[in-house]
Parts: C-alpha cells; structure tokens; sequence
C-alpha cells in the first residue's frame, strides 16, 4: 500500500467533508471534527458535533454527557460528509488488510 497515496486521499477527503457539513449545518454550533477509525484499521471516517445535539439530548442521555460531547462515533454527524471518498478509502483498505488481517500483527507495521 501507497502510505502517501492513501494520506493525500484522506487528506482531501477530509477538507471536503468538513466544508460539507460546514456549509449544511453551521447554525448548529459545530463544535467538533474528528476522524476515527474502527478496531481493525478497516474503515476511515469522518464526524462531527453540535451544541444543538447536545442540548436536545434527554435526561437520561445527559447523564452521559462527557460520552455524547468525546465519543466521534455517537455525534450528530457521523459518518456524514465526502461520502463517496471516505467510502472508496474504507473499501481499499479492506481490500489491502485482506480477509485474514487479524491472523498478522505485522500487518499494522510500516
């Protein structure tokens, strides 16, 4: 795998999903981006908060609140933005991984 090939593609990807959900939900409060990933290194997504989620959350919700503010993946947006990039990055690094990943703890070394 293209290490600086896969970087610039992120990396692009990541302007465009944060001017994307900038532009359709600024009146929100954004207050949040990140990037995540899942256990595996298979998947690379894009995700992002609001002030607004925040205060519509229920009481019992709120008595989580440092999980609904921190966690990317239970924010308002996630997994939203450069849809068709961060799909196509997931899908070639699931292909790269291989279906016996797990089986190679050198797999995640370079």
């Amino acid at each position: 795998m293209n290490f600086e090939e896969l970087e610039r593609k992120i990396e692009a990807a990541t302007k465009k999903a944060f001017i994307e959900i900038y532009d359709q939900h600024q009146d929100e409060g954004i207050y949040g981006f990140a990037l995540y990933s899942d256990g595996g290194a298979m998947t690379v997504c894009p995700s992002a908060n609001t002030q607004d989620f925040l205060e519509d959350l229920d009481d019992e919700e709120k008595e989580d609140l440092a999980f609904y503010k921190f966690e990317p993946a239970e924010w308002k947006y996630e997994m939203v933005g450069a849809d068709e990039a961060f799909n196509d990055i997931s899908k070639e690094l699931r292909t790269e991984l291989g279906e016996n990943w797990f089986e190679d703890e050198a797999t995640f070394v370079f």
